[in-house]
């Protein structure tokens, strides 16, 4: 369990709700944006009780040009908003060439706080005590993906100095990472782009996270810009549970042996770095409760499934996480867990081809029925992996 500094209250956990706003797929990007940033607005206004606390905007771009472009002329309408947002070169489905995915709590049960922390946005919730941070479009500024992705948690580390919170108190994070399972040449050795963001992240955990376990994560690929890193920290004292949550089915993350860590090892080192994330993590203050879901691939043990089939993969990530979410598996890691997380709040579904997202989304359709699901093009963590599901649940 984490520490933290203020004492909680029953009943008061967070229950977000989650908007997709998209155009109709018509028009140049620039006409795309404004449709989805009118929708967002209007719906703002529409439910002025519902405040947003994160927005992702996921975009399809050519070139880093092209992104660098797309990407200023977001950031130029978001910054004034205030909102904690990051721009992502994830592709939605064609013929869309922007999404935006937003968060939002209701406003007359809990208090917000948007802010700049060291040059980063954030949003901090609180409600009688209880204290939740979101942070996002935390970029990495230097060249080479291995000091981009240090600077990233450089950068990170200082907002949280400025909030006076740490690592320990991240419950949620996640990994955007350039060509994630792309191989380049450091120092004489072939480097995975993944196994190099690793290596920063175990740099700074093991300077900086003092507590048993690991935040819930995902670690999935852009087209560009280097590493950027979300994340949601929780300041709450021993009355507020929260548990690592592992997959009967899944070896954890930490443990993974070499053979599937692919590239070589940094020149010091004799061995890769595995993922350091669990599988999810469960938080509970007795009478409520919320499930974060890390990012999840059709991988049993350590071994991917389904090599080649789209259909197979999506199947299969999906019973891996009906394994991980299940009320058995939830109270075989909290026996005196009395709120169930069994509502989906979203979904958000990485599809490698963009070809294969028609296939699963009608899958994930039948499946998750009518919850917010996001849908967006993106390489997966290893080169045989064609897709990956991430979600939070609440009681």
């Amino acid at each position: 369990m984490r520490e933290g500094k203020i004492k909680v209250n029953q009943g008061v956990m967070i229950k977000p709700q989650y908007q997709i706003f998209n155009s109709e797929g018509v028009g140049s990007f620039e006409e795309q944006w404004n449709d989805c940033l009118d929708s967002l607005l209007l719906f703002m206004e529409a439910n002025p009780v519902q405040k947003p606390f994160v927005v992702r905007v996921f975009i399809a771009a050519n070139n880093q040009e092209q992104y660098n472009n797309r990407s200023n002329l977001i950031k130029h309408r978001m910054d004034s908003l205030g909102i904690p947002f990051s721009v992502l070169a994830e592709a939605p489905e064609s013929p869309n060439l922007v999404l935006v995915e937003a968060g939002f709590i209701n406003s007359s049960i809990h208090q917000l706080e948007y802010g700049n922390a060291a040059g980063i946005k954030y949003c901090k919730i609180e409600s009688s005590g209880y204290a939740e941070y979101w942070l996002a479009g935390v970029e990495g500024e230097e060249e080479s993906l291995a000091e981009n992705a240090l600077n990233a948690f450089a950068r990170l580390l200082q907002a949280f100095l400025h909030l006076g919170i740490g690592f320990d108190q991240i419950y949620r994070q996640w990994n955007y990472v350039e060509q994630i399972f792309g191989i380049q040449q450091i120092d004489g050795h072939l480097r995975q782009n993944y196994q190099v963001f690793n290596e920063a992240r175990a740099e700074y955990y093991s300077k900086y996270l003092t507590v048993t376990g690991f935040p819930a994560a995902t670690g999935i690929g852009t087209a560009f810009n280097g590493v950027t890193i979300e994340c949601m920290a929780v300041v709450c004292d021993d009355d507020f549970k929260t548990i690592a949550i592992s997959n009967p089915k899944q070896t954890n993350s930490y443990k993974y042996g070499q053979d599937v860590l692919k590239g070589e090892p940094q020149k010091r080192a004799r061995q890769n770095q595995p993922p350091q994330f669990e599988r999810a993590r469960l938080m509970t203050d007795g009478a409520s409760s919320r499930l974060f879901v890390s990012g999840t691939a059709s991988i049993i043990g350590q071994e991917t499934i389904g090599v080649g089939d789209i259909e197979m993969q999506t199947r299969v990530t999906i019973a891996n996480i009906q394994s991980l979410v299940c009320e058995e598996n939830l109270r075989a890691h909290h026996l005196q867990l009395d709120a169930i997380p069994d509502k989906y709040a979203y979904v958000r579904v990485y599809v490698k081809n963009a070809e294969d997202i028609p296939v699963v989304k009608a899958i994930c359709r039948g499946h998750y029925k009518d919850v917010p699901v996001t849908f967006v093009q993106a390489d997966i963590c290893r080169a045989d992996l064609l897709v990956e599901i991430e979600a939070e649940m609440v009681s």
